[in-house]
């Protein structure tokens, strides 16, 4: 098996695609190494870091629970010694100013007894110093206007620890321990009070063993500095105020302890903090720990392992280098044998390249024949031993002159090739289309040495080229124009009219009642019918003319260029329809059956270049539908006024979408009354106020809202506006007896969501529905009767009130009137307008009051215009009528004071 050029290019192509990949997927998992080799590092890292500040904080902790439980035994021994104190002085009672020297030993010893209380003193319910264990020193000092004694004295504190306070007298921070006197019958008679001064913590904080970089700190509960250690310069003094925003706020917040990162105030070095509160006392332990010094052997593991991530990274690129480059080198070794595999391949192609598909002839560079391959046997029929030596011009078909071949070998000679179609002539004479290529051939000098031709035989590529043009162009049944060429030719025919003003008549021919042949016959027989009709019609037209299949049964008739006069035109286009009507009209036999059809035409002139095909086709298509409006097998003629009333019918509907949203809807009302003149209701009626039209006719805009079913809004929208007039009715006490009647279109009514509509109303309005009346039609029962009761029972158990409009119009049927649930019948205006003058209109209106009697129903007349129509309603006992002779159509304004004038 022979390897192509086309196989070793695309093995080349395949294994630079592969080399490609291979690089990528390297370069690809080297990289996601890395990522992964750092994410890891990156993890134990920072695992490292947290147990060493899990750690730290620990120890801190641990320190700052140990300072603080030594912090509260200074204070528990404090508050021992002034309890034993306030206990004695309970019993023995407080000495007078002149008798204390006995208290002031008392005091020396308690001193001596417990060394952390630098000084105790005794004051009276005033705040005057009576003993001291300093002697008569403090004697007669005052301290009963500071806010210490008044917490004793006042707010009966029971005890009480300061913060550091200053005194001027020892000019020293001191930090004062406080517990109130009792009589035995509970009343205030004194402090007594002892000072610590901040030197005993600071001694106690030296003996703890610190490490490097950590601090032990007392400070007060107004972040001024107790005690420090190791200690600070005269900078950071005791009392100092150390700022700290976030011990503040842990201290508002009344947190006990707590931890901490920040920059320490002291050495402005980052810190980790452990505070706790020491016990109820006003005094923080702080313990820090900084984190430079703590994190020094972590910051030490992250470099080694970070020099080792880059060592691996490094050795990971140098590995990949390696493999990549090796994988170069293999690709190009590959690469060198598939292009010497190429280069055999394409000396075999070249000798098999001759045997190819297409037909091959070499020639000399005089023309002769030098070598023919087996196709080109094949197509023209001739032998290479046949043709060689001769010249190619023996197969020549004569369909092409000789400035045909003059050109041809002019641009061979001037570009060195020419390419297209020619007919050439087959050993046994048969004439075929080929598509021939003839190149020129030039030495290395320029010189020329041969010709080689190259043809295919396209006759089957013409065959199909021309089917193809049948199936786009003509119909498949009849073999006529179908309506791809019919348009096309109309588009030419107007470009005529347009160049030399030569009218045209296009006619629409329509089999009349072609589905019955179909339903009846089958559709193979109609499939003839048209076939048949079609050869008829054809005969009967110039061949100037082009007769199409449109669709189905309908045809179309193009007569172009016939003259400039439009009279004439018309004459011609009525005679050739005449006769494709006579044609039609002839028997034809269909299933052993004769049959008669009919046909109708519709024609409109083309005199006027203004208009365009899809105009002529509308102007024709109103014609044939005004043809078969007037009786079928007919012609019609486009008249504009079709036009016009189907742009004015377009534009209404049009318009009437808008009405709602613009507020074009108005309602009326007109009166009812009974028989001694007194309104009793009114019928809403719906009146369109066009913007353009004024009053539209609602003959014309309720059938309009029908077909574009826009009656559900429009009818939801009229009837909740009623509603809520009867709401407002209801408040008013000479309208609250009135009723609103509302039509009802059957459309509307059969809607499968018309009782939730309804009820929506019902619900948003609160109208009283025993006022309310729906006025339905006849021809709401003809179709789905008892669907329609059911919806009338729904309602009919809210309170809503039925009558039936137009009664003996339409498809009066006692049947019907007996089972649905009506409440009233309203005889149509034109048997009442005629009840004087026709004695069959009276005896209609006659029988269908005795009928609403006799089914216990009301009765109403419409259209009452003269009181002699209301005078004899009235004596065959009709009680209600409605009509101009009480009252127009009236909008709600004008008909509520014509109520209240009344």
């Amino acid at each position: 098996m022979s390897v192509t050029p086309i196989d070793v290019n695309d093995n080349a192509l395949k294994a630079t695609n592969a080399f490609r990949h291979q690089r990528r997927s390297v370069v690809a998992a080297y990289l996601l190494a890395l990522f992964v080799m750092t994410l890891l590092f990156g993890w134990l890292l920072n695992e490292q870091y947290q147990q060493e500040i899990e750690a730290a904080e620990s120890r801190i902790t641990a320190r700052a629970n140990v300072v603080t439980e030594w912090a509260k035994g200074v204070f528990a021994q404090s508050g021992q010694a002034l309890f034993g104190l306030a206990e004695l002085l309970t019993i023995q009672g407080m000495p007078d100013a002149d008798n204390t020297q006995v208290l002031e030993r008392a005091l020396e010893n308690l001193t001596h007894y417990v060394p952390l209380v630098n000084e105790v003193g005794v004051m009276d319910l005033n705040g005057r110093v009576l003993a001291s264990s300093n002697g008569n020193r403090n004697a007669g000092a005052n301290i009963g206007h500071t806010q210490f004694f008044n917490a004793f004295k006042q707010g009966g504190q029971q005890e009480l620890i300061t913060p550091l306070y200053w005194s001027d007298r020892n000019q020293h921070y001191y930090l004062y321990h406080g517990r109130r006197l009792d009589s035995p019958t509970g009343d205030f008679m004194g402090v007594v009070v002892s000072s610590i001064i901040p030197d005993i913590f600071a001694d106690s904080l030296e003996q703890m063993h610190v490490y490097d970089g950590e601090s032990i700190a007392l400070v007060d509960s107004e972040s001024r500095l107790i005690a420090r250690h190791p200690a600070l310069d005269e900078q950071f003094a005791v009392g100092r105020k150390i700022p700290s925003p976030q011990a503040d706020q842990k201290l508002a917040n009344e947190e006990t302890a707590w931890s901490l990162k920040a920059l320490s105030p002291v050495d402005d070095r980052e810190r980790l903090f452990r505070m706790q509160r020491v016990g109820e006392y006003p005094m923080l332990a702080v313990v820090g720990i900084d984190l430079h010094e703590l994190l020094a052997a972590w910051r030490q593991r992250a470099l080694i392992l970070s020099l080792v991530m880059g060592m691996l990274a490094l050795l990971g690129a140098w590995g990949a280098r390696h493999y990549l480059s090796r994988l170069a080198l293999a690709q190009q070794l590959s690469q060198r044998i598939e292009e010497r595999e190429q280069a055999r391949a394409e000396a075999q192609v070249a000798a098999a390249a001759f045997q190819t598909h297409l037909g091959i002839l070499i020639t000399d560079a005089r023309g002769r024949i030098l070598k023919a391959n087996d196709t080109f046997t094949r197509i023209s029929g001739y032998s290479e031993a046949e043709v060689m030596g001769k010249n190619p011009r023996m197969f020549s078909s004569g369909l092409h002159n000789a400035a045909f071949y003059r050109r041809l070998w002019e641009q061979v000679l001037k570009t060195g090739k020419w390419e297209g179609e020619i007919w050439n002539q087959r050993k046994n004479g048969e004439l075929f289309p080929e598509w021939l290529t003839i190149s020129a051939v030039y030495d290395t000098d320029g010189v020329l040495t041969n010709y080689v031709a190259t043809m295919s035989d396209i006759s089957e590529r013409k065959a199909a080229e021309q089917e193809i043009h049948q199936l786009a162009f003509y119909d498949p049944l009849t073999g006529l124009a179908n309506r791809r060429l019919f348009m096309d030719r109309m588009g030419a025919a107007l470009k005529e009219l347009q160049r030399h003003q030569r009218c045209g008549a296009l006619l629409f021919i329509d089999i009349d009642n072609f589905k019955q042949i179909n339903d009846t016959l089958g559709h193979y027989t109609g499939d003839q019918l048209l076939q048949g009709l079609a050869r008829r019609m054809s005969q009967m037209l110039r061949d100037t003319d082009t007769l199409a299949r449109l669709g189905g049964d309908e045809f179309a008739v193009l007569i172009e260029g016939v003259d400039s006069n439009h009279g004439q035109t018309s004459q011609l286009a009525e005679r050739i329809a005449n006769k494709l009507l006579a044609v039609l009209a002839e028997p034809v036999v269909l299933a052993e059956e004769s049959v008669t059809i009919t046909g109708s035409i519709g024609i409109t002139i083309m005199a006027s270049s203004e208009h365009n095909v899809d105009d002529y086709l509308q102007q024709v298509d109103m014609a044939l539908f005004q043809a078969k409006s007037t009786g079928r097998h007919t012609v019609c003629f486009f008249d504009p006024a079709m036009q016009a009333a189907l742009l004015a019918h377009v534009k209404l509907e049009a318009d009437l979408r808008h009405a709602l949203a613009n507020q074009q809807w108005q309602l009326y009302y007109q009166p009812q009354v009974n028989h001694q003149g007194t309104i009793t209701g009114v019928e809403v009626l719906l009146r369109w106020l066009h913007p353009e039209r004024g009053l539209v006719s609602p003959g014309e805009f309720i059938p309009l809202l029908e077909s574009t079913e826009l009656i559900n809004e429009v009818g939801e929208w009229v009837l909740e506006d009623a509603c809520y007039q009867l709401a407002r009715w209801a408040q008013h006490p000479r309208l609250s007896q009135l009723t609103i009647s509302v039509n009802i279109s059957p459309m509307q009514f059969r809607d499968k969501d018309f009782l939730q509509r309804v009820d929506g109303v019902f619900a948003r309005t609160q109208a009283p529905l025993h006022r309310l009346k729906l006025e339905v039609t006849e021809s709401l029962f003809v179709e789905a009767r008892d669907y329609a009761r059911d919806k009338m029972l729904s309602l009919k158990a809210k309170g809503v009130r039925f009558s039936l409009d137009d009664f003996g119009t339409g498809y009066s049927s006692l049947a019907y009137l007996a089972q649905l649930p009506l409440d009233q019948l309203k005889i149509d205006q034109s048997f009442v307008q005629q009840v004087l003058e026709s004695q069959a209109n009276a005896a209609i209106v006659e029988s269908t009051i005795a009928l609403a009697e006799s089914l216990n129903l009301e009765v109403i007349a419409e259209g009452v215009e003269t009181e002699a129509q209301q005078a004899w309603l009235l004596a065959h006992d009709c009680r209600a009528y409605q009509g101009y002779l009480f009252g127009h159509p009236m909008e709600i304004e004008a008909f509520e004071a014509q109520i209240l004038g009344r």
